[in-house]
């Protein structure tokens, strides 16, 4: 990827980009958190990342190579991730526009997952997650109100694990509900 063209198309983001453009091996999660909060950003500065999806968020590059990946990610109302984890990948992103909501997740001892907290994400609000956070992100905003998100997975991320809520409970025959 041209960095260098990436800094001129983004001069907000340019020395975000320059740093991630110098990474060797997987970002600190520390130091991506540190990063996002110093950098201000507006729809405006990234809009020709901000490109919406009809049937679910989406997921725009801005900047990429083998060792980290910068996306903004669009959201309308009612969209959202699968809940998953981040598994070999350091993820932090900040809110550019708009209410997100995350929704963090614990296995229970029978490998259920059980919701931990709901945290309400303004805009600046900073988010990271580590390798076994089990989460879920989502834009539960009135109609008509768009969630506008800047993400960092180092390295760009190709596969996660998704989860579900619950399975299918069975009940013995004579069972009453």
């Amino acid at each position: 990827m041209d960095i260098p063209g990436c800094c001129r198309q983004f001069p907000t983001l340019a020395p975000l980009i320059e740093y991630l453009g110098g990474l060797s091996s997987r970002a600190n999660l520390h130091t991506l958190e540190e990063l996002l909060r110093k950098t201000p950003v507006t729809r405006e500065q990234i809009a020709p990342a901000v490109v919406f999806g009809t049937k679910g968020y989406r997921r725009n590059t801005i900047a990429r190579t083998d060792w980290f990946e910068l996306l903004a990610l669009c959201w309308r109302s009612g969209h959202c991730t699968p809940i998953h984890d981040h598994q070999g990948v350091s993820c932090a992103f900040k809110v550019v526009e708009g209410h997100g909501t995350e929704i963090r997740f614990k296995p229970t001892a029978s490998s259920l997952l059980c919701p931990a907290c709901v945290n309400d994400m303004p805009p600046g609000y900073v988010c990271s997650a580590d390798d076994a956070d089990i989460h879920q992100i989502a834009n539960m905003q009135s109609p008509g109100t768009d969630l506008i998100t800047l993400h960092i997975y180092s390295p760009p991320i190709t596969h996660m694990n998704t989860y579900q809520l619950a399975v299918p409970c069975t009940a013995e025959a004579g069972a009453v509900y």
